[in-house]
């Protein structure tokens, strides 16, 4: 573990120590690595103890309505309640927590945890570790940090978190820490082939209908190298769908040979378009989004961009265009090695 990363470990388990209610705040669109990491560090700090509130923003994916503690998620804490110490895990700014952050309090202290590189550092403490596959890692070296046991559930939190934002293994974020750490979560508990058939193998028939919508709108261009697609209000109309049902389609587009570069559109209203973004070539993913107000990790990253679908499909796509065109050459040389 790096050395400043110890030292904020142990700051902010004083600081954890000093306060008997906490805030535990996600990230919007939540994610297997928000969830797990909020749901399993709650679940620690009660048994502290502790009184602790879990604040995901609206709605909560219900594919993950089987994680323990799922059903203790809030809109808000009580309002008898003053937890002056906030923590947040996987969130890349302040705004990826959306209406939640009102219920922050002015002389709360804030602690932000995360993975990504592109981090707001928004935090009065800013525990921020790029090397980590998820933010799950560092949770566990937190925890061991404190003493704190990993039981069987919040293994099962951990080893979620961990799996998902390394696309179940499969993703360059895969090391062999990551490998390491679920290992042991798998000896303290979790089921690896369980909570594998809970995330990619128990999804609702809408979700593959609205696949396939927004596979059909499918296009391929820069010969190949560029892949995208959208997902619009109609499709989620026509598939009985809701937002959240689209987290794997940009994995989908991902998966074809050849390409550099996966964009996927989301259409949230006629102002607001949302941007997956995945780069298996020379394009950094999070510089890309970069341009339009996002960020995230070398190659997956997202943005909001505050205009209507087409705009944002017309303004992303020639960006994306004119970052294949200045990474030709070493696309090309990635290519010829491989083969």
């Amino acid at each position: 573990m790096d050395g400043s990363l110890e030292q904020l470990y142990t700051q902010v388990g004083g600081l954890i120590d000093a306060h008997q209610e906490m805030l535990i705040l996600g990230h919007k669109d939540a994610d297997g690595d928000t969830l797990g990491c909020s749901l399993a560090f709650a679940e620690a700090l009660r048994t502290m103890g502790k009184r602790v509130w879990v604040i995901i923003p609206p709605p909560v994916p219900q594919m993950y309505d089987w994680l323990p503690g799922y059903d203790q998620i809030v809109e808000r804490p009580p309002a008898d309640a003053d937890p002056q110490l906030v923590l947040f895990f996987d969130a890349g700014n302040m705004e990826r927590s959306g209406t939640a952050v009102r219920h922050i309090a002015a002389h709360a202290t804030i602690v932000n945890i995360d993975h990504h590189l592109t981090n707001a550092m928004f935090g009065d403490l800013n525990l921020i570790d790029p090397k980590a596959a998820a933010v799950g890692e560092m949770v566990i070296d937190m925890l061991d940090s404190y003493g704190y046991e990993i039981t069987p559930t919040i293994a099962t939190n951990l080893y979620t978190a961990i799996m998902t934002d390394t696309g179940g293994f499969r993703h360059e974020n895969t090391t062999a820490e990551a490998l390491e750490h679920a290992a042991r979560l798998a000896r303290l508990g979790a089921d690896p082939g369980q909570i594998a058939s809970m995330v990619y193998k128990s999804r609702p028939l809408t979700t593959l209908k609205l696949n396939a919508l927004s596979l059909a709108e499918m296009r391929v261009e820069a010969d190949g190298r560029l892949v995208w697609s959208k997902v619009t209000r109609r499709m989620l109309k026509e598939a009985g769908a809701v937002m959240a049902e689209s987290e794997g389609i940009i994995d989908n587009l991902n998966s074809i040979g050849g390409l550099d570069l996966a964009i996927l559109f989301k259409e949230v209203n006629d102002r607001m378009t949302k941007i997956s973004v995945r780069s298996r070539g020379a394009v950094d993913a999070a510089a890309l989004t970069a341009e339009f107000g996002g960020g995230g990790h070398l190659r997956a990253a997202g943005a909001e961009i505050a205009e209507p679908m087409e705009k944002a499909v017309e303004l992303v796509v020639a960006a994306a265009h004119a970052a294949l065109e200045s990474t030709a050459g070493s696309s090309e040389a990635r290519r010829t090695q491989s083969r």
